[in-house]
């Protein structure tokens, strides 16, 4: 493949078109054909794409029609609860896979996709966890590494995304919407995907709690803000909120907290934005005094612009590591393994809160 482009088909044109845009920049790559069901999403997809100034995209609704193409590789972007059925076709037709997050959402849809995968060795497959791919993360990993923080004894981060009042609708979230049926904290792979990634742990056990207050009267599910807490491999905790049903705008938050120093986020700005501030044993005089990492998402080059766009940069990053990955044959780090550790516990967090909060241990399957 290395005399040629990796030429992209993509499924799910809502978020779909997001990841595939990342391919239009990349000499590596080319984009050939999208998918959807829905011909309204479809057009939309179109008009993105044309704005770009790319005209030569083919345009299908049926799947099957796109595996038959002159493709190398898939962008899985339909609702989760479709990830792992399409997945097994596209490795099937012998396409590589991009999924996108959360990869399972049910601990069946866990062995099936062992078994998928397993069964085409040859092919790659990486979850599309892009917040692994911001610029702090890796700086906070690298600092763990190198011992900065001793042992992690307690992480945290939130994940809020809700919507502001002055826009409720009836169509905020049409029927069939993954958020009328998936309980928010299923939907947990943003914060501890990095957590685990930054941690080199995984999470063992859980008990989580929702809250019973409705948000938006159009949406009056209860299962839009939970709280859940993990306990892992290593002896850490992690307590994690998930909330799309509160006055909370969009926003990440990180914290890791060790036995010879912490970090978080920057909680006045948004995270696209924030820097990190840490107390550090390694530097005398910051046990009560944080000091500043001047590092948020995006990687800089040298004039101090930002190289990669798509989620604060995250998105192009991600989708080139994976464009590198296919050309070298090289197992990505969201591979299938990690995919499934960062996304079960918030399956087994979902049980919990249905059981008022019962700890439940998380398999390590």
């Amino acid at each position: 493949m290395s005399d040629k482009k990796l030429r992209f088909g993509v499924v799910g044109c809502g978020r779909g078109a997001a990841v595939a845009s990342c391919g239009f920049n990349n000499p590596k790559c080319k984009i050939v054909a999208a998918c959807d069901r829905n011909e309204a999403i479809l057009a939309h997809c179109r008009e993105y794409f044309e704005s770009m100034g790319k005209k030569d995209v083919i345009y299908l609704n049926d799947y099957d029609e796109l595996l038959k193409m002159d493709i190398d590789a898939v962008i899985v972007a339909t609702e989760a609860v479709y990830h792992v059925p399409i997945v097994k076709k596209a490795f099937e037709a012998g396409k590589h896979v991009l999924c996108e997050i959360p990869s399972i959402t049910s601990v069946e849809e866990v062995y099936e996709l062992r078994k998928i995968t397993s069964e085409h060795p040859d092919l790659i497959y990486m979850a599309a966890e892009n917040c692994c791919y911001w610029a702090f993360i890796e700086t906070w990993k690298k600092m763990r590494e190198k011992g900065e923080f001793g042992d992690v004894v307690f992480a945290e981060a939130e994940y809020l995304h809700s919507i502001n009042p002055e826009e409720f609708s009836p169509d905020n979230y049409p029927e069939g919407h993954w958020r009328t049926y998936i309980s928010a904290i299923k939907y947990s792979t943003h914060e501890l995907g990095p957590l685990l990634y930054i941690m080199d742990d995984r999470c063992i056990d859980v008990s989580c709690k929702t809250s019973d207050v409705i948000y938006n009267p159009y949406f009056p599910k209860k299962n839009s803000t939970a709280i859940a807490i993990f306990r892992t491999e290593k002896g850490a905790v992690i307590k994690l909120l998930v909330s799309f049903g509160a006055y909370t705008s969009y926003d990440h938050n990180y914290r890791l907290c060790g036995t010879r120093g912490s970090i978080e986020t920057d909680r006045r700005t948004i995270v696209d934005n924030a820097h990190s501030f840490a107390n550090l044993a390694s530097i005398p005089g910051t046990f009560s005094q944080k000091i500043e990492i001047p590092v948020a998402t995006a990687y800089l080059d040298e004039y101090g612009n930002a190289n990669a766009f798509g989620h604060g940069g995250g998105d192009s990053r991600m989708f080139a590591d994976f464009v590198d990955c296919v050309f070298e044959n090289k197992k990505p780090v969201l591979d299938v393994d990690f995919a499934i550790k960062m996304s079960l516990p918030g399956i087994l967090a979902s049980q919990s809160a249905e059981q008022n909060g019962a700890n439940l241990e998380i398999p390590d399957i």
